[in-house]
């Protein structure tokens, strides 16, 4: 038998220090976070997850897929009224609830995604904002069942001594160890992490290169083995789950919801959320929800008097002022100002071992 060739071992994968201090960081101020605010504003955090779930839905059809849609604030809708209606009419428990409205939501996805089939861009825009304006006509017009303008309250049966009552729903710790408000927001926080899980395990795998392949030339990832159809249509029936989980969730925090909630507006609110955090970026959607939140819950409110009428005039300024110098929104400006530094720090190095070669 001839020499045995030595295979070199493979290089030990470095861990990047910086990233998992920051997430630590991260993960110790959002379980800080219920301690250390009053209920109003934990609740609001827990409207910025629904936002952020929603919008991490719409990054998936429009960052990842390059379908773009103005119509996720209708399938936020369905998602709260189908979650209201099963715990209210049918009698269903709560998790069961937000499950199945992200089932249903999935379902309508599909079907408004196959006009994706023949139609893109601004057309399906079009279609998209369509559906978006009919929906809170719809629910206006089936009142009898979703209570029309004047609102739906979500209600639960208690047993009391004068008989079975039904309460608005109230999500609580087993056992009283937290406040409603902080049971409901790390409740929420779970969920939340869970959807943006799957949406990181989504684009890192064979079908997440396909979502890419499809925007970036439908020909070509056709030619490639690429069912375009069947990825564009899955697609959107995911970001509409996802959607409508997010509506789920803004449906149990608030207990009540009413058609002024989603109207075309709140569809807006999702791609500012997207364009903000920056698109095709995994964490994109919930930093911009945040920033989108620390904005009209924090600081709006803050502004003196006089300006307050103008808060959607600056909103817009800051938004054209951000797509001026980050075009990629935030993890966008987080990338190029990395790759510069890294950069950098490789010119230097090539410096210095070129200096010691010529000693």
């Amino acid at each position: 038998d001839g020499p045995t060739a030595k295979v070199a071992p493979s290089p030990a994968r470095r861990v990047p220090v910086g990233r998992v201090v920051v997430s630590v960081v991260v993960a110790a101020v959002l379980v800080a976070l219920p301690f250390m605010f009053p209920a109003f504003r934990v609740e609001q955090f827990v409207g910025w997850m629904a936002l952020a779930i929603a919008a991490c839905g719409l990054n998936l059809l429009t960052g990842y897929n390059g379908q773009i849609s103005v119509g996720h604030g209708a399938l936020y809708g369905t998602g709260a009224y189908a979650t209201a209606l099963l715990i209210t009419d049918l009698g269903w428990p709560v998790w069961p609830s937000v499950a199945a409205a992200g089932v249903i939501c999935f379902v309508v996805g599909v079907a408004i995604g196959l006009p994706a089939l023949r139609i893109k861009g601004l057309y399906l825009a079009l279609v998209t904002l369509a559906v978006a304006t009919l929906f809170p006509l719809i629910i206006e017009q089936f009142s009898s069942i979703t209570g029309g303008g004047s609102g739906l309250s979500i209600t639960t049966p208690q047993e009391t001594p004068r008989g079975v009552i039904e309460r608005p729903i109230r999500l609580e710790s087993p056992g009283g160890s937290l406040a409603p408000d902080q049971w409901k927001y790390f409740v929420f926080l779970v969920l939340t992490v869970v959807v943006f899980v799957v949406m990181r395990n989504i684009v890192r795998s064979r079908t997440g290169r396909s979502l890419v392949a499809v925007r970036d030339n439908e020909t070509a990832a056709e030619v490639s083995g690429v069912h375009v159809a069947r990825v564009k249509i899955l697609t959107f029936g995911v970001s509409s789950a996802m959607a409508g989980i997010g509506g789920a969730v803004f449906a149990l925090n608030n207990g009540r919801i009413n058609p002024s909630s989603f109207t075309i507006v709140v569809s807006i609110y999702f791609l500012i959320a997207v364009v903000v955090g920056g698109a095709a970026s995994v964490i994109g959607p919930a930093i911009g929800a945040v920033a989108y939140g620390l904005f009209i819950d924090v600081l709006s409110p803050e502004l003196p008097e006089r300006f307050k009428p103008a808060t959607p005039v600056i909103l817009g300024v800051l938004l054209i002022l951000l797509m001026l110098f980050a075009p990629g929104g935030i993890v966008g400006m987080w990338r190029t100002s990395a790759a510069k530094r890294a950069a950098k720090r490789a010119r230097a190095a090539t410096a210095a071992a070129a200096s010691g070669d010529t000693v």
